[in-house]
């Protein structure tokens, strides 16, 4: 169950956005992406000190739902691992054709995270790991600031400057 919330926001949100096309229009233009190359970048993944990302990749994908993937390499050769925490926000980047931008400060409650190791070939290793967590992200025009908690007490933690 935990690991199919992201799943499950994300089919939330096609279904909405294929069954109402008025609404569905109004909808495209509050989605989109938002990459940023990093000048600094750290997170840790679970059970795990902290060690360095490379990207971070914003996705909105309603108005209010917002995702932040931190993108590392890999154990090996081309490969890849991503932490992605997921949660709402009051505010919204502000999206225009799928790209977006951070127009301000945002602060997000996160609801989920989610960890994936992705092979050479861009193929998830295996399902990904998620979790309810309780926690929050500050966005700033030149920085992001995470911290969440599982249940289980696990914790995550992962910054950035841009």
């Amino acid at each position: 169950m935990k690991r199919f919330l992201p799943l499950f926001v994300l089919s939330l949100c096609l279904a909405g956005f294929f069954n109402y096309p008025a609404l569905g229009q109004r909808t495209a233009e509050n989605i989109g992406t938002l990459m940023l190359i990093t000048k600094s970048c750290s997170r840790n993944l679970e059970d795990q000190a902290q060690g360095p990302c490379s990207r971070l990749v914003l996705d909105q994908l309603q108005k209010d739902v917002i995702s932040l993937r931190f993108i590392a390499r890999g154990k090996q050769i081309d490969t890849s691992d991503q932490l992605t925490f997921a949660g709402t926000s009051q505010g919204s980047l502000q999206c225009k054709n799928t790209r977006c931008a951070l127009n301000g400060p945002l602060e997000l409650e996160l609801s989920s995270l989610s960890e994936v190791a992705y092979n050479r070939n861009g193929v998830a290793e295996e399902m990904p790991k998620a979790w309810p967590v309780l926690g929050s992200c500050k966005l700033e025009a030149k920085s992001v600031s995470c911290k969440a908690r599982s249940i289980q007490g696990q914790r995550w933690e992962a910054t950035a400057t841009f």
